[in-house]
């Protein structure tokens, strides 16, 4: 079978998608719907069904190489035998390597369990997303937190009349245009989604009425100066904080958003994913100042077929 005449991965997926990865028990942020059809632009997928599990084949994109991710849906063996039957037969007619990305650690176990391949694991800690307990990214109590505790009052202080809301697709223009002046500050290319994440905001926005979006704004008059934008999964238990973004101008501003964000659109759930951090020291010192209970270890996955 060849990658071409697989269908594209489109939003018209968007609510088979959504039904397969509310059977799914993986945490990762990669599967989220959001997050899928977001970063898509980089990915290039396209997709078969089996069973009523979605799977994914990249020809590798502008990100990585050519791979399939964990298929979405309630998987068994027996499934799954189905499915890596299908993938080889993509992979050897394309003469790619048999690589599978973003399994859950939830699934390893499962995939030993396939019989005619050579299984190889590996996992990279930079791409290990962070997970925290809800109450504590709300209440910022005890002396961990403290730092966290006097940005906001900082920025409280000097900015009494900031508005907080929850993020509205009208909000488009102005939050993509404060990433754009995230990315000037950062000397980095927004149109570039290796560099920037601005496209896939973007992207979200559009399909707005499509997917099912959780997220925080702040305004300082009328200007737009920090917004979120995240999923609530698994039957609210855990959200999912795909983007946050802060005008570099304003001190403790961050903090901010996070927390206000964690109040009013994420209070009932008990986990927050709040991603990866790719090895960027900047980014790993700052989801560690939130201290996680854990992270979630995505794998890498290659096959050899026996014989």
């Amino acid at each position: 079978m060849e990658f071409r005449k697989l269908e594209p991965f489109t939003i018209e997926l968007a609510e088979k998608y959504k039904e397969c990865f509310n059977q799914s028990k993986t945490s990762i942020a990669d599967a989220c719907p959001n997050s899928r059809f977001a970063w898509n632009l980089g990915y290039h997928y396209r997709y078969f069904i089996v069973d009523n599990c979605i799977c994914l084949i990249s020809d590798g994109g502008i990100f990585t190489k050519p791979h399939f991710s964990l298929p979405i849906g309630e998987l068994t063996v027996e499934k799954l035998n189905k499915i890596l039957k299908i993938i080889s037969e993509i992979f050897e007619h394309e003469k790619w390597q048999m690589l599978g990305l973003f399994i859950d650690e939830e699934y390893v176990d499962l995939f030993n369990q396939v019989e005619g391949y050579k299984l190889t694991w590996s996992y990279d800690e930079d791409f290990s997303d962070y997970l925290y307990e809800t109450k504590k990214l709300y209440k910022l109590k005890g002396k961990d937190y403290r730092v966290k505790r006097n940005h906001v009052n900082k920025f409280i202080r000097g900015f009494p009349d900031f508005n907080y809301r929850s993020l509205e697709k009208g909000d488009r223009e102005k939050a993509v245009s404060l990433v754009r002046t995230w990315c000037q500050d950062k000397e980095v290319d927004c149109s570039n989604p290796i560099e920037s994440d601005c496209g896939p905001i973007d992207t979200l926005f559009s399909y707005w009425d499509e997917l099912d979006i959780h997220g925080g704004v702040i305004y300082l008059e009328d200007d737009l100066i920090a917004f979120s934008m995240g999923s609530i999964i698994h039957d609210g238990e855990m959200a999912v904080m795909h983007f946050e973004k802060a005008h570099p101008d304003y001190e403790g501003l961050y903090s901010v958003i996070n927390q206000l964000t964690t109040i009013y659109e994420l209070e009932d759930t008990k986990y927050i994913n709040r991603e990866e951090d790719m090895g960027d020291m900047g980014l790993r010192l700052a989801k560690e100042s939130y201290f996680p209970v854990k992270k979630i270890k995505k794998y890498r996955l290659k096959l050899d077929k026996n014989g």
